[in-house]
């Protein structure tokens, strides 16, 4: 007995077999959690600016993620850049000293600043000074859903020195909350950094549903990623994704300090 199909039936067929397989690719093409080694990145350009490739794929929350590592010899700038449609940019100085414009705001910025713009935002980074500048720049792209409408709401570029950021000490060394609020692409970003005395961890291993970065700022750390234990110096980013068991504690000889980034979407 033969079976005969309807032209439609078998476009929607078609129609919906492509998606499956579209969606599969997609899928298993997100980031899986994983640790960056600084001394292990290597750094490409000519004189006078470098860059560092860290990463750059989908992950489970966002169609795309990049981050790089700039540095720039003195009297050195990057040229002048807007942000495109749908990203939110977060900068953090790794060391040296920074000149950052975001649109007419202007700030000279030391190691341990952070900087967060978004889109239509026009940025300018110069190293005035004579020592090196290192930075990273953090670009998050939220999925895009069929049917979404643009992003209407602007939200108003976050400019923070580290000399601004208040150090609260607790039991296990110290901890700076540094933001915590909705940006232009985001739903929420919150950023904060720990600071762990000798041999400490931060807290028991455990999940959460959204995705996280640790940026080791000095000392050496032991991230447990799925009972895996990974150690980590200073420069290095650890990306975990939602729902990886994972724990972090200072196996170093003194204290360690590190970024903690999360991010909701909408």
């Amino acid at each position: 007995m033969k079976i005969r199909i309807h032209a439609t039936m078998k476009a929607c067929l078609t129609a919906i077999l492509s998606l499956f397989i579209l969606s599969s690719s997609i899928a298993q093409k997100t980031l899986n959690s994983g640790v960056y080694e600084w001394k292990n990145l290597k750094a490409k350009g000519k004189y006078g600016i470098q860059v560092r490739n860290i990463l750059k794929s989908p992950t489970r929350s966002l169609g795309m993620f990049e981050i790089n590592a700039f540095t720039l010899i003195g009297g050195y700038s990057v040229k002048e850049y807007r942000i495109k449609e749908g990203i939110d940019e977060l900068i953090i100085i790794k060391e040296g000293s920074a000149v950052i414009s975001v649109n007419e705001r202007t700030e000279r910025l030391g190691e341990g600043s952070i900087v967060v713009a978004s889109q239509g935002d026009v940025i300018k980074i110069l190293n005035g000074a004579k020592n090196d500048l290192t930075f990273y720049s953090f670009k998050f792209k939220p999925r895009q859903s069929a049917g979404m409408t643009p992003i209407s709401k602007k939200t108003e570029p976050f400019i923070k020195d580290w000399n601004d950021i208040e150090y609260k000490v607790n039991a296990n060394g110290g901890r700076r909350d540094i933001i915590q609020q909705p940006v232009t692409a985001l739903k929420e970003l919150e950023m904060h950094t720990t600071q762990l005395k000798e041999g400490l961890p931060s807290h028991t291993a455990h999940t959460h549903p959204d995705e996280e970065i640790i940026l080791v700022r000095f000392g050496k750390v032991e991230e447990s990623i799925k009972g895996n234990p990974f150690q980590s110096g200073p420069g290095s980013i650890i990306f975990l994704s939602n729902d990886d068991d994972h724990g972090i504690r200072n196996v170093d000889t003194g204290p360690c300090e590190y970024y903690a980034i999360r991010w909701l979407t909408y």
